[in-house]
């Protein structure tokens, strides 16, 4: 009788162990289906419901159902979770899944308003679309994007780049598509987390060094600081000699927005401040413009 109370004291404390574990290795948790709701989900082409009266997060998660038979080779439909997210790039984007036991894929896009209109518009906003992966699995299982230029697409009307990633996402989409092989039949799924697991690597360390070393490789050797910023920043670059110098701030289209300097100035380190008020958040560029060199550098404001 001791022997199984110590055994199960034993199996109790490494449950818990691993469950403090696989919790602690989430950055950011945005939806543990704890509540008995599903705030800020929508969805299309397909069902999505509360699971349990349970208000806890070992029961919790949210059925993923199509009302009719689904089709091989077929779109089955998407759910969307309406609320600012921010995934850092190098980072993981974690869902706990549960598999449709058939020949399905799932696919998740991160979508960034950059227009500020509450909406995704193809010409001016910016979706981070990544690889689909299979859920052909039967049961739970964490299904994880890394947020990387490798796993994910940048889908732009213009030239944007990973750097959006340093502003909250608008919305996170979640596809699901039907395969060749797949068997006619109700999809049937599930959805339990929606977090972000962080990257053991050191991307940040590494992604300082390689911008600290871009910046020493100018010739205006700018920077602005802070960044992202909300709404004022201090442009700082530094001048070899004198020059007659201009610096003008750009949106992500190629639209001028302000020319911040245009006068002679001696050599030496210079600031000019940046306000942003009145704009919305996303990509900027300012662009530095001497005699015979000009140099642009980006920054983003994140209100």
């Amino acid at each position: 009788m001791k022997r199984n109370l110590i055994l199960l004291s034993y199996i109790f404390i490494c449950i818990f162990t691993l469950t403090n574990l696989s919790y602690s290795q989430q950055s950011n948790i945005y939806d543990d289906f704890s509540k008995k709701a599903l705030p800020n989900w929508i969805w299309g082409g397909l069902e999505m419901k509360y699971s349990h009266n349970e208000d806890n997060k070992e029961n919790g998660f949210a059925e993923i159902f199509s009302k009719s038979p689904v089709k091989p080779n077929s779109y089955i439909g998407k759910i969307e979770k309406v609320e600012e997210q921010l995934y850092t790039a190098g980072n993981f984007v974690n869902l706990m899944l549960k598999g449709a036991e058939n020949d399905c894929k799932v696919k998740v896009s991160l979508i960034y308003d950059v227009d500020n209109n509450n909406t995704y518009n193809d010409d001016q906003d910016i979706l981070l679309e990544a690889k689909p992966i299979s859920i052909d699995f039967k049961g739970w299982k964490e299904v994880k994007f890394k947020l990387d230029e490798e796993t994910f697409k940048i889908i732009s009307a213009h030239k944007d780049d990973f750097a959006v990633t340093e502003e909250p996402a608008f919305a996170l989409r979640v596809e699901f598509e039907a395969g060749p092989n797949y068997n006619e039949s109700v999809f049937t799924s599930g959805i339990a987390l929606v977090s972000e697991i962080v990257n053991t690597e050191n991307l940040t360390a590494t992604t300082e060094n390689t911008t600290r070393k871009n910046i020493e490789d100018t010739y205006f050797k700018a920077k602005n600081f802070p960044n992202p910023f909300n709404p004022n920043t201090k442009i700082t670059f530094f001048l070899p000699e004198t020059s007659n110098v201009t610096l003008t701030v750009y949106d992500r289209i190629g639209r001028e927005v302000q020319v911040l300097l245009d006068q002679s100035l001696s050599p030496g380190e210079h600031t000019v401040d940046f306000n942003g008020s009145g704009l919305p958040s996303g990509i900027y560029f300012y662009r530095i413009k001497s005699y015979d060199r000009t140099e642009v550098f980006k920054m983003m404001m994140a209100k």
